[in-house]
């Protein structure tokens, strides 16, 4: 009798187990295209968290649509897609809302922006460590990531290599080209340069 409770519940966890993971045919390529947008935005923040491209903050400034990008990705692959971890991501959304509704508009808004810029690394404030900025982009990261990962639980290998070329390509079309302002803080360009001010008082 034993036994066969057991197996049973094997059964039902096999069978839970895979629909959690199989999509039907017409959501491949809206996965495909959710996990290019997811992992380039783990790129993304990856760039910035680890200081390896970042942009002038008068340049950041005028980014902030990037946030609704981000937000409508984590929204799709979590509520449509995955239809799980949307606990995670209401709180990954409610803080990309503020950063949308008052972008450069209080304190704690102009200091992420002050935080993400070659302005920062610039000025006597890079020499502070800004746990809040750090856990939150941090955060941010670990949102797509494991929303990236699971999203390829669900794909075939073809369909992998093809988001992740995306966000490949979308990340050398962004972040390393000659035409936008984004730089290695190490290696910063001298028209970019000219576009660096100091940082006053609360990042105003």
């Amino acid at each position: 009798m034993y036994k066969i409770v057991e197996d049973e519940t094997l059964l039902h966890l096999d069978r839970h187990i895979e629909k959690s993971s199989v999509l039907l045919p017409d959501m491949h390529p809206i996965a495909t295209f959710i996990l290019g947008s997811e992992v380039f935005h783990a790129m993304t923040h990856s760039m910035v968290l680890f200081r390896l491209r970042l942009l002038p903050r008068k340049d950041l400034v005028q980014v902030n649509y990037y946030f609704v990008f981000d937000l409508l990705s984590v929204f799709f692959a979590s509520f449509l897609v995955l239809q799980r971890l949307q606990w995670l991501a209401c709180i990954q959304m409610a803080q990309h809302l503020y950063y949308i509704v008052f972008w450069n508009k209080t304190s704690l808004a102009k200091k992420i922006i002050s935080w993400s810029s070659l302005d920062w690394i610039k000025s006597k404030y890079n020499e502070k460590w800004e746990f809040d900025n750090i856990l939150g982009t941090a955060f941010d990261l670990a949102v797509h990531i494991t929303f990236s990962y699971l999203l390829s639980k669900t794909l075939t290998f073809t369909e992998i290599v093809v988001g992740v070329a995306m966000a490949s390509f979308l990340l050398n079309f962004v972040m390393f080209s000659k035409r936008f302002a984004w730089s290695n803080p190490q290696n910063i360009p001298s028209w970019v340069e000219k576009r660096i001010q100091p940082l006053g008082p609360w990042w105003n």
